[in-house]
């Protein structure tokens, strides 16, 4: 799904096929660089264990694109 958010494009780009992690891909008007970063938790654990990893190689990750992307994992994590 891809979800404009500001001038970002927010995609998620996979789950485990478990529900347990969502994978966000996020992309800025006129940034040829993109953002990857995850928001998962253990199986049978509830949303205040979730977690958020970001690829090393992502550079900076927008605050608002993080943010808007917590709001989407509580619905579906």
């Amino acid at each position: 799904m891809e979800f404009v958010v500001g001038d970002m494009a927010i995609t998620t780009v996979g789950t485990d096929g478990d529900d347990r992690a969502i994978e966000f891909l996020v992309a800025q008007r006129g940034d040829a660089e993109e953002a990857h970063f995850v928001i998962h938790r253990e199986h049978d654990q509830g949303w205040e264990t979730a977690r958020l990893t970001v690829d090393p190689q992502a550079g900076g990750v927008p605050v608002a694109a993080v943010e808007w992307a917590v709001e989407f994992a509580r619905e579906y994590l």
